[in-house]
């Protein structure tokens, strides 16, 4: 059990997103054909740089195990005659599978009996099963996006150039031949394409160690654990010398590592005079535009940046120069278009969102932002924050009003964030400069959340307003289509309501900003909200049954609904609740079939029923008081109060008995207790986990 597996494809730059999950596609996938042929290895690794994918396997047997399997038939009464002989169909089973007559089996098919042979399957050599299994995880993997080369006929992220694959006991000497893409397999890659572009031999390779030495011999450092490494290292280094740190951006330093092939860094120098624009410019011209770290003093961002350099050494300063050049002219349009900008207040700037479309049945961006100054309005209302009405509606009239100055049509990417500095600029309030700032916060489903409750309340109806505008015209995502992005939308109104918190009731949210187009799409848009908030509190780390739980009994709440989940995961299967849970669901199908009855305790006879209603009556008030003071784990433990009453009920009472009035009665009863828990919970979704 000491064989090894070499794999390399070497092929043109793979996009930076797409290694990572490229690398453990290819290991899971081998992983799981060697386990299927029943081949056993001490540990498989995945590599990558920005030009090749490699596997690296030791611990594999020299051939699969031998194996038995039984192969089905056609039926026993085809297969043989009445006499017991073999037919023509028994005779031809028996050939087909390489066994004599009398090996052959009846079995019980799962139509029947069948006749069956027990095929001796021997050991295959380990090389001959990754010749056929590798190719398969190569051509299976997944990219974000594919192309086509040659004469069309092969399809993958990009053009192969060289597949290595080797196999050995003490050494890599065997190549495993196979071809993929028209490539055929051998024992040479290539070095660094520009510092040591030349052949490099592989086999004879003893470890994995040796392999990535003589890699890193031409100039490629395979592992991106270690780039990573080198990256920092050098980093903090070059900032060191000028007096600077790098300021922390691990995405970016990610994304580093999966560019290149060995991990360089030069440092470059701003013009001390763009040090006067806004920081989010300089930061977005350097990282956005050309990928490279900031460096700061003393909290500020210098004069000096990181560019990744895809080799050791910039010997002749070209990629220096390059980024330098590159970058200074971009901030020299920034400042230009940001003075420019200034000259003309926000309020005029507004003025021009008449001529800026926001959807071609649905109007401009003028005609959203008095939607959405309505709306904002409506929602703080809600909440009680009159004082803050004022400075909303501002906030509202100015959110969308960059979208139509210079800086923002050359970086997009600072829309909302150039109309909080030209706001902060004009002297208006942190309640107004701040909402529009932060309107498009959170811009991904992991993002900060505002931190401002202008903020907040700007960025959730202003997607609240793009979700219900077109939802109205029939723009609604279906499978994976999704133009608009309103998933996102949807998930970050829920995220801020449960995070910042902000206790909106959807439901009426939805209402609100629907008005403006006739009430189209209010199911459909609170359906769509449901489905986001059910995402929201699995990733809180709610069980799926929990979150059914409370998304049946109440919605549009979700920091509350959130804190429900949470008591309730706490108590789910104790054996109490899942008791409670059992009669819960009786209690909503009697209710669902037979409808709610009426409500008349005089009617009840049975010792039990009447426990069980004098227990409801005591419960309401005091569940009603604890809900009020969303002591949701007391209020969840007082529920629970009801298992044995409402078991024994069951068990004592005859619900549907022949006396109409005694009847109704009971069901009223139940309709009550079902009321009771749905102010809270669906109990009767809970199940117990595996």
């Amino acid at each position: 059990m000491n064989g090894k597996f070499l794999f390399e494809l070497l092929c043109e730059e793979i996009p930076a997103n797409a290694l990572p999950a490229a690398r453990q596609q290819l290991v899971s996938s081998l992983t799981e054909k060697l386990l299927e042929a029943g081949v056993t290895f001490s540990r498989i690794l995945g590599f990558s740089t920005s030009r090749r994918l490699a596997l690296w396997v030791e611990g594999l047997p020299s051939e699969t195990p031998a194996r038995v399997e039984e192969v089905l038939g056609p039926p026993a009464s085809v297969a043989f005659a009445p006499d017991g002989s073999l037919t023509r169909a028994g005779e031809g089973f028996a050939r087909a599978h390489g066994v004599a007559p009398e090996e052959l089996q009846v079995v019980e098919g799962p139509k029947g009996r069948v006749v069956a042979a027990k095929k001796h399957i021997p050991g295959l050599a380990l090389p001959d099963l990754l010749a056929h299994i590798v190719p398969a995880a190569v051509t299976g993997l997944h990219f974000p996006k594919t192309m086509r080369w040659g004469e069309g006929e092969y399809v993958f992220v990009r053009p192969v150039h060289r597949i290595v694959a080797l196999w050995g006991l003490e050494t890599l000497d065997q190549v495993v031949r196979f071809a993929i893409f028209g490539v055929a397999s051998g024992a040479s890659t290539l070095g660094h394409r520009v510092t040591h572009p030349g052949e490099v031999l592989l086999a004879g390779v003893q470890d994995l160690e040796d392999y990535t030495k003589r890699l890193r011999q031409a100039g490629v450092e395979l592992d991106p654990g270690r780039r990573g490494e080198l990256f920092r290292q050098r980093a903090e280094e070059l900032a060191a010398a000028v007096g600077c740190r790098v300021r922390e951006d691990r995405a970016l330093e990610d994304e580093h590592v999966e560019l290149v092939e060995y991990p360089g860094l030069v440092r470059g120098e701003l013009d001390p005079a763009w040090l006067s624009l806004p920081e989010e410019v300089i930061v977005t011209t350097l990282r956005h535009h050309q990928k490279c770290l900031v460096l700061e003093k003393e909290g500020r961002v210098a004069p000096y940046f990181l560019a990744v350099c895809d080799r050791p050494d910039d010997p002749q300063g070209h990629v220096r120069r390059g980024n330098e050049w590159v970058a200074g002219a971009r901030l020299a349009d920034a400042h230009f278009f940001f003075h420019q900008d200034l000259a003309l207040p926000l309020s005029a700037t507004a003025e021009k969102l008449t001529r800026v479309a926001f959807h071609t049945q649905l109007g401009s961006f003028a005609d959203k932002a008095q939607r959405l100054e309505a709306l904002v309005v409506r929602l703080a209302e809600s909440l009680g924050l009159r004082g803050l009405v004022e400075p909303l509606k501002t906030a509202a009239r100015l959110a969308k009003a960059d979208l139509a100055t210079h800086m923002v049509g050359e970086f997009p990417e600072l829309q909302g964030v150039m109309g909080g500095i030209y706001a902060r600029h004009e002297g208006y309030g942190p309640e107004v400069w701040q909402a529009i700032a932060e309107q498009y916060v959170p811009a991904g489903q992991d993002g900060p959340i505002p931190q401002s409750i202008t903020g907040a309340l700007l960025g959730v109806a202003d997607r609240l307003d793009t979700l219900a505008a077109l939802f109205s015209v029939g723009e609604i995502p279906s499978g994976s289509k999704d133009p608009f992005a309103l998933r996102r939308h949807a998930l970050s109104v829920v995220r801020i309501c449960g995070e910042f918190p902000l206790h909106l009731l959807l439901a009426d949210a939805v209402s609100w900003a629907s008005a403006p187009f006739g009430g189209g799409g209010v199911s459909e848009l609170a359906s769509f909200l449901r489905e986001r908030e059910r995402f929201f509190l699995e990733t809180k780390g709610l069980p799926a049954p929990v979150a059914d739980a409370v998304l049946t009994a109440r919605w549009g709440l979700p920091a509350d609904d959130l804190a429900v989940g949470q008591a309730l995961a706490t108590l789910w299967q104790t054996p109490e609740f899942m008791g409670l849970a059992t009669a819960f669901k009786r209690v909503r199908n009697m209710v669902g079939k037979e409808g709610e009855g009426a409500w008349a305790p005089e009617r009840l006879r049975e010792p039990a029923e009447k426990a069980l209603a004098s227990k409801v009556a005591g419960l309401e008030q005091e569940l009603a008081a604890l809900a009020a003071s969303k002591a949701w784990g007391q209020a969840l433990q007082l529920l629970a109060s009801l298992a044995e009453p409402l078991d024994r009920f069951f068990t004592d009472v005859l619900v549907m008995c022949p006396e109409a009035e005694l009847r109704q009665a009971r069901l009223g009863l139940l309709a009550r207790i079902q009321r009771l828990f749905l102010q809270l919970a669906d109990v009767s979704k809970l199940q117990v986990a595996n």
